[in-house]
């Protein structure tokens, strides 16, 4: 089944190194065509494409292509070893007595190498409070007081700003966030 936008929304992919080590597990061992095999330490560097997105976010269309790609060699097309990241999220009604929509978040990884294709997926169910009676195929609004900074051309770090004020008998909570810097959420 093809996620359509808005009832499905894509993952937002932050904090993701620009080249990780992996081992290679027991199906490099029947792979024989792979110069790797069982055991081997591999550094995998993000491709051109790895945080692009492609397609458009359009009301009612399958939702845009958005992954995290490693490869051995650095490149999408010509590689030995891949590891792509991808996710969305998908609102359903758990049933026709539900009240409330749940969301399905659906995080990926899949392994390509000569010889192996392999995908691996969890999902994660979260309870809502978005009752069923609201009409999922109207995208939702951007508050107007929050906004994203990029902090290069390719999107790959973001840097979210809220500016507002607490309501009375709301809470200040104020911590460190694990990236750096100062953390200080007004809810």
């Amino acid at each position: 089944m093809s996620e359509m936008y808005p009832q499905s929304l894509p993952c937002r992919f932050a904090g993701f190194p620009a080249r990780i080590a992996v081992v290679c597990g027991r199906a490099f061992s029947e792979a024989r065509s792979t110069p790797y095999s069982f055991g081997s330490r591999v550094t995998l560097a993000q491709t051109p494409k790895s945080g692009q997105t492609f397609g458009e976010l359009a009301v009612g269309a399958v939702l845009p292509t958005t992954e995290i790609i490693y490869a051995d060699t650095g490149c999408d097309d010509v590689f030995n070893l891949k590891i792509s990241h991808y996710g969305y999220g998908r609102f359903y009604a758990a049933d026709a007595a539900a009240a409330f929509f749940t969301l399905a978040v659906v995080k990926g990884m899949r392994v390509e190498a000569s010889g192996v294709c392999r995908a691996f997926e969890t999902v994660d169910i979260w309870n809502t409070l978005v009752p069923v009676a609201r009409d999922l195929s109207v995208p939702p609004q951007t508050p107007d007081a929050v906004w994203l900074q990029d902090a290069d051309d390719n999107n790959r770090v973001r840097v979210a700003w809220f500016a507002g004020s607490v309501p009375p008998g709301g809470r200040i909570v104020s911590g460190h966030l694990q990236l750096g810097g100062d953390l200080s959420l007004q809810a």
